[in-house]
């Protein structure tokens, strides 16, 4: 899961203990929602919030500009919508 954390002058931010809990919740409810989401939106990126699933866009950047724009904390995370998972290494850590 993607996380995108970075703040804007004047938002109050999470600290990295609360960022990386929130990627975890997110992505354990993402789970819950994919075999529905696989049938609906393969292949698209869902934008997930407080456990629940925001949005589903055609692509990456358009899930990330939603959420910067509906998330002002930026306490958000997009996750592609596919039946497997994408290792990326040392970039699926979540960073503040």
């Amino acid at each position: 899961m993607l996380d995108m954390s970075r703040g804007q002058p004047g938002c109050v931010m999470a600290t990295q203990e609360q960022v990386r809990d929130h990627v975890d919740r997110n992505y354990v409810a993402f789970k819950e929602l994919l075999p529905d989401l696989l049938r609906d939106s393969a292949g698209k990126w869902a934008l997930m919030r407080n456990e629940k699933l925001e949005a589903v866009f055609d692509t990456a950047l358009d899930a990330y500009t939603a959420g910067t724009l509906l998330c002002l904390d930026r306490l958000f995370s997009i996750q592609e919508i596919r039946s497997h998972p994408v290792d990326l290494g040392w970039y699926s850590y979540a960073l503040p």
